[in-house]
């Protein structure tokens, strides 16, 4: 599924429709390609996962075509949240490089990074942060934070056995990390 789904696909995106001038994403841009079994609102990995290909290409050219100082100038100020931007320009980093093994070190910290973060915002109106991300990603209290599409975005990539699970896939080393595509 890593390798193979959201490739299909070779049209790119204009980045401008997916960030904004100041950074900000907008994630209209990236929750109108999470797809949904017709039954009810569960969502349709397979689906999602091909639609968000060619939006993920998108990011991943745009990062190469700007500068770390067009990066920290744009991007730091969205990382603060997470009270660790220096893993974030690591990444931003690597990817500049492809080298394959740092691009998959730098998810690794990335998801981590992210697990935290989340957890601490769900700790302001929950208690008792869930231990496992997947039920991290599932809670009403991120949802209603963050809203539930823009969760079901993070559990297609991260979050959900059925989904790619990027964080699982390499923290339990289940790939190489030539195996995991930089795109």
């Amino acid at each position: 599924m890593i390798c193979d789904l959201g490739f299909e696909k070779t049209e790119t995106y204009d980045i401008h429709n997916i960030v904004s001038e100041n950074g900000e994403i907008l994630w209209q841009a990236i929750t109108d390609h999470v797809c949904y079994l017709e039954s009810d609102q569960i969502v349709d990995y397979i689906k999602s996962i091909r639609s968000l290909g060619p939006v993920c290409e998108s990011v991943n050219l745009h990062f190469k075509s700007i500068t770390k100082e067009q990066f920290v100038a744009r991007y730091a100020l969205w990382f603060q949240w997470t009270n660790y931007t220096e893993i974030f320009l690591e990444v931003f980093d690597a990817l500049q490089y492809t080298q394959t093994t740092e691009i998959a070190l730098g998810l690794m910290k990335l998801t981590s990074c992210l697990e935290r973060a989340l957890g601490d915002v769900y700790l302001l109106i929950g208690k008792d942060c869930p231990f496992l991300l997947r039920d991290l990603l599932i809670s009403e209290e991120l949802a209603v934070i963050f809203g539930q599409t823009v969760m079901n975005v993070l559990r297609v990539f991260i979050g959900s056995p059925h989904g790619l699970n990027l964080r699982n896939v390499l923290w339990h080393g289940f790939a190489s990390p030539q195996e995991i595509p930089v795109k």
